[in-house]
């Protein structure tokens, strides 16, 4: 029985790196010393949640959530490699979330999959930054134009709206809460994160 290897460090208070094993029915988290810290076997996971949640200092951080009935498990692509400095390890961390998908949905079919934010955290941020958004453009326009190049005033108006709309609109697509089929959709969740 092959498994899926993953290693990371979560923070500055870990003294090394815990290994993650993805098998065909179930996910072992393995400690620096070697011993078994955690199984988390699939039949009892009840929801999973995929998301890109870039942070200030970790910018392409990518989440897997694992929920059962009395506990939950957040395991992310980020490895901490000093105070500030975060390693991608997507390379190795995606193919345990397509392991640890795949063997969700043979254990439990009935189990909920969903990509993107929680609905009501999407809702609140989107609310924030369409204000946030019209506020800057309100402010743009408001502006007084500079005497005597009044193109020029304008261009840089435009520019600077034009510039952040498409963010928006990106992180508004990207973070929508969804659910999605195992077998299908997948490969279109993780495709999200790098748009």
């Amino acid at each position: 029985m092959t498994a899926v290897e993953y290693r990371r460090r979560a923070s500055l208070t870990q003294t090394g790196e815990d290994l993650w094993r993805a098998f065909p029915d179930r996910l072992e988290q393995i400690g620096p010393d070697g011993a078994l810290r955690m199984t988390v076997p699939y039949r009892n996971v009840q929801a999973v949640r995929l998301a890109f949640a870039p942070g200030r200092f970790q910018t392409s951080r990518f989440v897997m959530e694992l929920q059962g009935t009395r506990s939950q498990l957040v395991l992310s692509n980020m490895h901490f490699a000093g105070i500030g400095n975060f390693e991608d390890r997507s390379e190795s961390f995606l193919p345990l979330v397509r392991a640890v998908v795949a063997g969700i949905a043979a254990a439990n079919p009935a189990a909920r999959f969903t990509a993107g934010e929680r609905p009501a955290f999407y809702w609140l941020m989107l609310a924030f930054n369409a204000f946030a958004f019209g506020m800057l453009a309100l402010l743009l326009l408001n502006l007084p134009i500079v005497p005597g190049n009044i193109s020029a005033s304008v261009m840089i108006k435009a520019v600077v709206i034009l510039f952040t709309l498409p963010l928006l609109f990106s992180w508004a697509v990207n973070s929508r809460p969804r659910r999605f089929n195992p077998a299908s959709g997948l490969e279109n969740v993780l495709a999200a994160r790098g748009t």
